[in-house]
């Protein structure tokens, strides 16, 4: 009984016997865990995208917008550059253009000048009505540049035309006719104390100031050629004032 006794007092614990686990079932465990996670997240990461209405590759196309984007811009660029130098090509055109343009007019002046000036030689030497003598040429009236109202400035060449063997000598001078205060009226140019005296063979030129009233309405000009050589008379010849 003292050693059933004994033995009672000193009975140790209960033994547990566990199995144990191999370490390559431990990894294949742990990465089994970690791939369920991985897909459970993909899951609800896609979910979420389809609650917030975005769609799934929603970045990718992104991606293709921005690099469709980025060759947009590019080729925009190109576009300013060929647009940039069609514009340098087309001032550059417009330049020659202008330049040509500048030539051909002053070509039309000269040329249009030298068929004045041929006319007016011709005239002298072989007019066409083949009518000899004293002529005018031409009268030209235009206003006077920063002269004021009523200033203007006229020209008279007169020619000699076929006979060319004697000087025709005298005076001429410029009648402006027109209307003063609602009355006819002639003015006289160039003043009686200074007049045109003419002396020439071929042609002679004659130019100077008409300056009219403020209240005078000119209507026409007469141009008097009094020739005191090689014979006496008087030339007279009419024209309507020109519209200036």
């Amino acid at each position: 009984m003292k050693l059933k006794h004994l033995f009672s007092s000193h009975r140790t614990a209960e033994l547990v016997i566990k199995r144990r686990t191999a370490p390559h079932t431990k990894l294949f465990l742990v990465g089994l865990g970690m791939a369920l996670m991985l897909v459970a997240a993909g899951a609800i990461y896609q979910y979420g995208l389809s609650v917030g209405g975005i769609e799934p590759f929603a970045f990718q196309r992104q991606s293709e917008l921005r690099d469709d984007l980025k060759r947009m811009k590019e080729e925009n660029m190109d576009l300013r550059e060929t647009l940039a130098r069609a514009q340098r090509t087309l001032q550059t055109d417009q330049v020659a253009y202008l330049e040509l343009d500048r030539k051909l007019k002053d070509s039309d002046r000269e040329i249009n000048r030298l068929r004045e000036e041929l006319s007016f030689y011709r005239n002298i030497i072989s007019p066409s009505g083949k009518v000899s003598g004293l002529q005018v040429d031409r009268l030209n009236i235009e206003r006077a540049a920063s002269a004021g109202e009523g200033a203007f400035r006229y020209k008279l060449v007169l020619i000699q035309a076929l006979k060319h063997d004697s000087t025709v000598s005298g005076r001429v001078r410029l009648d402006v006719a027109g209307a003063q205060d609602g009355r006819e009226a002639v003015l006289a140019f160039p003043a009686a104390d200074r007049p045109h005296n003419i002396n020439f063979k071929y042609f002679q030129e004659f130019e100077g100031p008409l300056k009219l009233p403020r209240n005078f309405h000119p209507t026409g000009v007469k141009v008097t050629i009094t020739i005191t050589a090689p014979t006496a008379q008087t030339l007279e010849q009419n024209y309507a004032w020109p519209k200036l």
